[in-house]
């Protein structure tokens, strides 16, 4: 049997992706790039700071990011322009691929950090120069809530997207975290705690690893063990 992740289906827009290295994740990830090539999807963005997607950098229709603050303006002008579908009822199937989404979350800017600041006037001295003061203007959006916002948003206009990670942490994968992602698949993990933190129950780490993974989707009444495809480029 075939298991499948339907795009067009509103109950899964999305899917996390968890494995260690040598379970087959990345293979997996390349592959639904390929697939979404072949399904016509002609904005493919590959946020990748393992530069492990470079082969796809010059592919019309496929953008990749690797530098974490291309990829934080990448996320803000996704966000920009998933804001400006929704307000005029647009519709455009736009895949996003975030590897090692966990890593580049970590990594990303948080705090006082995104905070803007301008020098402002505010009087004049004596000598008619006028008097400066640096003053906090406006605050970014992280990049952990620029994702946020496009899981929670995006599904309506068309965006579909694909959270990669070796590391199951707790931190960036909460169970509020979870709720965004319906489709959640778990390749071989090291621990049982790993495997309970993807899909909620252990299993995971009992796996054989090259694509033997563990899929738990609205789509099925249970979590279901498979096999996962490749395509080589």
């Amino acid at each position: 049997n075939t298991i499948v992740w339907d795009l067009e289906n509103h109950s899964t827009p999305h899917a996390l992706i968890c494995g260690a290295t040598g379970s087959g994740k990345s293979v997996c990830v390349k592959s639904i790039v390929e697939y979404a090539k072949v399904a016509g999807i002609k904005n493919i963005v590959i946020l990748d700071p393992k530069y492990e997607f470079m082969s796809y950098a010059n592919n019309a229709g496929v953008a990749v990011l690797n530098e974490i603050s291309a990829i934080e303006e990448g996320m803000k002008q996704m966000v920009a322009y998933m804001e400006d579908l929704v307000k005029t009822g647009g519709r455009e199937k736009t895949l996003i691929v975030f590897d090692e989404f966990a890593d580049a979350v970590a990594n990303s800017r948080s705090g006082s950090e995104l905070k803007g600041y301008e020098h402002i006037q505010v009087g004049v001295f004596a000598t008619g120069a006028p008097k400066m003061q640096r003053q906090h203007t406006d605050t970014e959006k992280s990049l952990e809530e620029n994702l946020r916002i496009l899981l929670q948003k995006g599904r309506s206009c068309g965006i579909r997207i694909v959270a990669a990670t070796q590391r199951a942490s707790v931190k960036v994968i909460t169970g509020d975290a979870k709720v965004n992602f319906p489709v959640q698949i778990c390749f071989r993990v090291p621990k049982a705690t790993d495997s309970q933190v993807v899909i909620d129950e252990p299993g995971a780490e009992g796996l054989a690893g090259m694509g033997d993974g563990l899929i738990k989707s609205p789509q099925y009444n249970d979590i279901i063990r498979f096999q996962a495809y490749y395509i080589p480029q």
